[in-house]
């Protein structure tokens, strides 16, 4: 084994041993308030082939709208993409090597080809509408509160008050 191959693996055991020292800190309700959050697509049902292809898509779609220029996606479906990534990382049972190893790394490969920017970019709509489509949202909420444009239940017009003006 090379020693460059050692520091790698070291620097990502590293990383990972930070975001989970993280998230074991965070409250159970979710996450701090200056991290966007938006709801996840259940993957749980997914099989270990559908987990696997929906992984390598949405690795090659985080390296071309992170190093491709005119290929940028928004906030929340940044957020979606990587918390649906993290969610499929637990489902596969992969350790950081591993989905370095067998995602990260062939989706850097992608641009080799300067083509590939503009090929694999073009289809961030489409895989975002199929995360939709699972469940997730780009919608932002916030932990523990129902999102704003929900009608309470509970609240029921009073008879005795003048109606809202228009």
């Amino acid at each position: 084994m090379k020693s460059w191959d050692v520091i790698m693996i070291g620097t990502v055991a590293a990383g990972a041993i930070l975001l989970a020292v993280n998230a074991w800190a965070q409250p159970a309700d979710g996450v701090p308030g200056d991290r966007l959050v938006v709801p996840l697509p259940d993957v749980s049902t997914l099989s270990e082939p559908q987990a696997q292809a929906l992984m390598r898509e949405l690795a090659q779609m985080n390296v071309v709208t992170s190093e491709c220029p005119d290929q940028d996606v928004t906030d929340p479906e940044w957020q979606l993409m990587t918390g649906t990534t993290d969610a499929l990382i637990e489902r596969l049972g992969l350790d950081p090597v591993a989905y370095d190893r067998e995602y990260f790394r062939p989706a850097f490969s992608l641009l080799e080809d300067p083509a590939n920017c503009d090929r694999i970019g073009a289809q961030s709509d489409e895989l975002i509408a199929r995360l939709e489509g699972m469940g997730g949202s780009t919608r932002p909420v916030t932990p523990g509160l129902a999102p704003a444009d929900t009608p309470k239940a509970t609240e029921t017009p009073d008879p005795a008050a003048p109606p809202p003006a228009e």
